[in-house]
């Protein structure tokens, strides 16, 4: 459904009144939004992605990859393929291989051709450059008709019925992306009042750009109607990739002026001259792959190419074990939910070295939405270089080292003792509803959660299962595992999260399981051990007490037998503090517990709005009241704003709604972690003054 406000009425008419006509432009907007209405009602990318490629050159800058990457002769290297021009690019600093892969098989099809071609013994410069940069369909049949024989056969079938044409019409023009510059480029010129053709007689002349500034402004009006709904999945762009900042004008005109109004444009900017003049017309402002000085290297190296039909996941469990050295994954984790990113990520790591390079863009500037990425010492390299990207495609761009330690691995599947009949789900959940009403009326906090939870306590997991369902989430954020690994779980009860972790037990030193609630402690102690091996639950220990009891610590340190003297690597809190009277006190004891590269975790649920001020949050705040839950924004504002704020924390939030009944609940998860850097070797290290991020450390190595 679409929503007009008055304000969005108002700038309707500003942009249409700053056209040059109006009635025309007026007819074009009617009809865009009426194949906006049609395009709604199915999935137009994974139309286009049946029938053809999307993207004809890649839309990142091969340049920035160079700078961070550093590729060398021993490297390995792994990206999704998109066109497989920037892979090419790679191949002239000769690494030793690089594996691609894309789901899309008209992409690989594509790049299997620019491969083919290169590995034709009787390819010439001036054939290369007479396909690809002039796209003359006389070379290009000439040199198909040469190498066909060598492409795969559905391959060859698929190119057979369209060599031809797609070379004719300018192979700039073709794929979706090509479908967007052959049939809206000149309606937005037009309805610009801008001469393309001028501008590029001039030599894409800056000043001629200055003159004309304002055709960037009516342009990012247009953006800001037509590339959310229509324009988007011909560029690629799925509507989970496309945030607020997408309905605003702002947001299109600030990337607009930095493309075109930048001097160097018409000498280098190589990727938007390539749409704007329907294919490169000068080869001094070309990709590298294209200039005849590697074209050699280019040639020689293109043996080191082998291509994959799959998902990253997929591709990454086939190769062999710790295969890839740098890896480039592009934007395509925008689309996935984060318990996909996070599988992806173990196939990641089986897959590479420790102290990989992997280097990925996003749509977004930050990944808290995605609580896996809190296992990762991210860098975020988009203040110093979105300003040197060409392209300004993705406004984040973010690098990170393999860590040596395994990630979480998350086993979402309840344990036998964990799973309960029906008629105990309806007993349960019938005993948590009336509670208010039947409740005993208890003072003190303990006597209250043991009134509340003691008549619940054996069907206690089986109802929660689906109503806590940011824990999972939680657990993904759980930090990378090493051995003898210590782990507080405070409300633990039944010790359900342990059951997530029940695949790297054997990893852990001491597992602490906290409750005021001894029936949910003597509940939990019976599932482990009916679940876990002797020698595991003797690491786990259930200690019923207070959390902000003044002597915990060294209460806990003597059920441990002192192992827990240097802190707990990992401290969760799920769907617990929202139940303690004094939570604030208990989020600052739970930091006064964390080790040296400790981190503290917190799952809960949430309000409806950021502030927490609307009448959905008012409602659900008086609900869950009647249970003692207090759910507050403050919540939010207080763990990442006052407990853990400084330098020597990192802290993310990831806010969520999950249908529960029919009803959108919402929930959050915050991480608060000591700020650590993982070094070139994966090796984790407390981030001290003496020890720089990553961006100093490549910095250092350049140098």
């Amino acid at each position: 459904m679409v929503e007009f406000s008055m304000d969005a009425i108002v700038s309707f008419r500003s942009f249409m009144a700053d056209s040059p006509s109006f009635l025309p432009a007026a007819g074009a907007a009617i009809a865009l939004f009426a194949a906006k209405k049609v395009l709604d009602r199915f999935d137009l990318m994974d139309k286009i992605c049946n029938r053809t490629y999307i993207y004809n050159i890649c839309w990142e800058d091969p340049a920035v990859d160079h700078q961070v990457l550093n590729i060398t002769h021993d490297d390995v290297i792994f990206r999704i393929c998109s066109a497989g021009d920037i892979v090419l690019d790679y191949a002239i600093e000769g690494p030793s291989k690089i594996v691609v892969c894309d789901m899309n098989l008209h992409q690989l099809w594509l790049f299997e051709l620019k491969i083919r071609m290169l590995r034709d013994p009787k390819l010439t410069y001036e054939e290369w450059w007479g396909i690809w940069g002039d796209s003359d369909v006389e070379t290009a049949l000439k040199v198909w008709k040469r190498m066909r024989h060598t492409m795969s056969a559905d391959g060859r079938k698929w190119w057979d019925g369209r060599m031809e044409r797609v070379f004719r019409q300018g192979f700039a023009t073709t794929g979706s992306t090509g479908f967007i510059v052959r049939a809206m480029l000149p309606l937005f010129m037009w309805v610009t009042g801008f001469n393309l053709r001028e501008w590029a007689e001039s030599g894409f002349s800056h000043e001629y750009m200055v003159r004309n500034a304002r055709v960037l402004e009516n342009s990012a009006k247009w953006f800001r109607w037509l590339f959310p709904g229509i324009l988007a999945p011909f560029a690629g762009v799925p509507a989970n990739q496309i945030g607020p900042e997408f309905y605003t004008t702002e947001f299109y005109e600030g990337i607009l002026k930095q493309i075109f109004l930048d001097p160097a444009f018409g000498k280098s900017n190589y990727f938007w001259r390539f749409y704007c003049e329907r294919g490169y017309k000068d080869q001094t402002c070309c990709p590298r792959t294209l200039q005849r000085e590697h074209f050699n290297a280019l040639k020689e190296n293109s043996g080191c190419f082998e291509w994959h039909h799959a998902t990253v996941q997929e591709t990454m469990e086939r190769v062999q074990a710790a295969t890839f050295t740098k890896l480039v994954l592009l934007d395509h984790m925008d689309w996935m939910p984060n318990e996909m990113v996070h599988n992806e990520w173990i196939a990641l790591q089986r897959a590479t070295v420790p102290g990989a390079k992997i280097l990925w863009r996003s749509a977004f500037t930050h990944n808290d939405d995605k609580p896996f990425f809190n296992n990762l010492d991210v860098n975020d390299l988009t203040p110093k270089w979105y300003a040197k990207d060409r392209v300004k495609m993705y406004p984040g761009t973010f690098l990170s080292y393999m860590p040596r330690d395994d990630f979480p691995f998350i086993d979402s599947e309840p344990s036998l003792c964990q799973k309960a009949s029906f008629l105990t789900k309806v007993k349960t959940s019938a005993k948590m509803i009336l509670h208010p009403i039947i409740g005993s009326g208890a003072d003190e906090h303990g006597d209250k959660m043991s009134s509340f939870y003691a008549s619940q306590a054996s069907g206690y997991d089986a109802v929660r299962e689906k109503m806590l369902v940011a824990r999972k989430e939680m657990m993904s954020a759980f930090g990378p595992i090493k051995v003898g690994h210590t782990w507080l779980d405070i409300g633990g009860g039944t010790g359900r999260n342990i059951h997530f972790m029940r695949a790297q037990l054997d990893k852990f030193d001491t597992i602490i399981v906290l409750d005021i609630c001894p029936e949910l402690l003597e509940i939990g102690e019976q599932s482990a051990r009916q679940s876990f091996t002797k020698a595991q639950c003797e690491k786990i220990k259930w200690v019923c007490a207070d959390i902000n009891n003044p002597k915990i610590s060294e209460e806990l340190a003597h059920v441990s037998w002192n192992r827990t003297r240097r802190g707990f690597d990992t401290i969760t809190f799920s769907y617990s503090i929202s139940m303690i009277p004094k939570w604030e006190d208990a989020l600052y004891s739970a930091k006064s517990l964390m080790s040296d590269q400790g981190r503290v975790l917190v799952s809960d649920f949430d309000t409806y709005t950021l502030e927490g001020n609307s009448f959905k949050d008012f409602l659900i705040h008086t609900w869950y009241k009647q249970d003692g839950v207090r759910i507050e924004a403050k919540t939010r504002d207080t763990i990442v704003n006052e407990v853990f704020s400084g330098s020597e924390f990192t802290t993310s939030v990831a806010r969520m709604q999950r249908k529960l009944a029919g009803v959108m609940i919402p929930h959050f998860v915050a991480c608060c972690r000591k700020s650590t850097v993982t070094t070139p070797g994966g090796f984790r290290r407390s981030l001290t003054p003496d020890l720089l991020d990553f961006t100093s450390i490549e910095e250092k190595k350049s140098d």
